[in-house]
């Protein structure tokens, strides 16, 4: 009988394993499959009007920043530090209208300038700076008239040091400055872009690097505001770029580096023939197009681009028969904002500026969500794929959360994502995973939320979702499920 117990007991044993594991699959797995399901979204073809992107007409017109989400600050230095050590915080405050823009939700890009050409003789650097340099250049050009300091002067440097270290705490007290551009030097701060006028003195590169570093210390990457240089200036991983040429396509051009003629169809032929070789082949003609995205490519991986629209063309000009390229210039630049020379209140309103708006900055969507099993966590698992399709990234790493709610619209899980915006580049897809512990209440129904919001919860996100209006606290209801 022991013999047959000895010989029957591995079978006996395997019959227990089974009946366990069938015992712990009827707990587990019923209904559970129902839980299962992949879902392919599309985009929006309308794109929404977002944060951080977009025109940014000069702060002092408020009737031109209605419908905007940025506006522009040209600061100059006389304005910043009217008297030596005080700053004119309050008086700029109510001159470019910044409570009211804040109160709005509003974002600023901001430029510091020592000239501005005008129409009557002035300074745009403190009086005080004035009786303690006075070896600049009173001038009169095509541009206006003005003055140009002696940049290197070093009496001059230390105070700009000393003006833009005041700047930067005033600027980091709250998230509402958000670009800074390099600017102090030249005429509207361009770096001494344009020809210079009679008797202006050129600064110096090594004079440059000091004004450069000065906004590298004054602005670092951790600040939370991002740092654009004007073209000749610095050359930092975290640092953009900006100027004011949009449009003029010549001129953009020789910001990203190339400088070509402008060829017709015809001279295009031409210049291939004279350049057929002996073995008949033909070497490639690169279009303009070809030039500047060459040029942009290492702009915008590094940080934002933006810049005004040029002023050499007339803007009812750029948003008709120039639209095209000004477009491809827009796109090929990967620009995230525009300004302060954009369309004005009425101009926002063309088919032309629409378009343009279609082609700055970002534009995110939840692109798939795929739910699963976890059996060994007891998790129902999203896989969820975010896209964009703008042509920008978004450079700012907010909070993606997602949120899973009952069939009473009570919220039974608040998961942050692992999702990192700034890395989410133009048409890529980033997977991330969310979780929510399984219950049986799960399979009588469940929805889905997903927001992208500001650290201080003032601002949200707009995704392109296809049919999907987020609520007023910036949530997209993404998916539900119900029995």
């Amino acid at each position: 009988m022991k013999s047959f117990i000895r010989k029957k007991l591995p079978y006996i044993m395997i019959a227990l394993q089974v009946v366990m594991i069938a015992g712990i699959l009827l707990y587990i797995v019923p209904g559970r499959y129902r839980l299962y399901d992949i879902v392919l979204y599309d985009a929006a073809e309308n794109m929404p009007a977002n944060p951080l992107i977009g025109y940014a007409p000069p702060a002092e017109k408020p009737e031109d920043c209605e419908n905007t989400g940025l506006v522009f600050v040209m600061l100059p230095f006389s304005e910043l530090e009217p008297r030596e050590g005080v700053f004119g915080f309050d008086a700029i405050e109510a001159k470019y209208n910044l409570s009211a823009y804040r109160a709005a939700g509003k974002h600023a890009v901001l430029r510091l300038v020592c000239d501005i050409p005008g129409e009557a003789d002035h300074r745009d650097i403190p009086d005080w700076l004035y009786q303690k340099t006075g070896d600049g250049t009173v001038y009169e050009d095509a541009s206006g008239k003005g003055y140009s300091p002696d940049y290197g002067n070093p009496v001059f440097v230390q105070a700009h040091k000393d003006a833009l270290t005041g700047l930067a705490k005033w600027c980091k007290k709250d998230s509402f400055v958000s670009y800074v551009e390099m600017g102090s030097i030249g005429q509207m701060g361009q770096w001494e872009s344009f020809a210079l006028a009679e008797g202006m003195k050129p600064a110096a590169e090594t004079v440059k690097a000091l004004y450069a570093q000065q906004y590298l210390d004054a602005f670092p990457a951790e600040s939370g505001i991002r740092l654009l240089s004007c073209p000749g200036s610095a050359e930092q991983d975290h640092v953009g770029e900006w100027n004011d040429v949009l449009g003029d396509l010549q001129a953009s051009k020789k910001w990203v580096g190339e400088s070509i003629e402008v060829q017709t169809p015809e001279d295009e032929e031409a210049e291939k023939e004279k350049r057929q070789n002996r073995s008949g082949d033909i070497e490639e003609q690169k279009t303009l197009d070809d030039y500047l995205a060459e040029g942009a490519a290492s702009l915008w991986m590094s940080g934002p681009v933006g810049g005004g629209l040029t002023e050499t063309i007339d803007m009812e000009n750029l948003l008709m028969d120039k639209l095209s390229d000004t477009l491809s210039q827009i796109r090929k630049t990967h620009v995230s904002y525009i300004g302060p020379v954009c369309p004005d209140a009425a101009q926002q309103n063309t088919n032309g500026s629409d378009m343009i708006l279609r082609n700055v900055g970002y534009s995110i969507y939840l692109s798939r969500l795929q739910t699963t099993m976890d059996f060994i966590r007891d998790d129902l698992v999203f896989q969820l794929s975010f896209s964009n399709i703008g042509n920008a990234p978004f450079y700012w790493d907010w909070p993606v959360t997602m949120y899973v709610y009952d069939t009473k619209g009570e919220c039974i899980r608040e998961q942050k994502l692992e999702l990192s915006l700034s890395q989410l580049l133009p048409d890529s897809t980033i997977t991330v995973v969310g979780t929510v512990p399984y219950s049986r209440n799960l399979l009588k129904g469940y929805s889905v939320g997903i927001s992208i919001t500001s650290p201080d919860g003032k601002n949200f996100i707009t995704m392109t979702q296809k049919g999907v209006v987020p609520k007023r606290s910036g949530i997209h209801r993404i998916y539900r499920y119900r029995q």
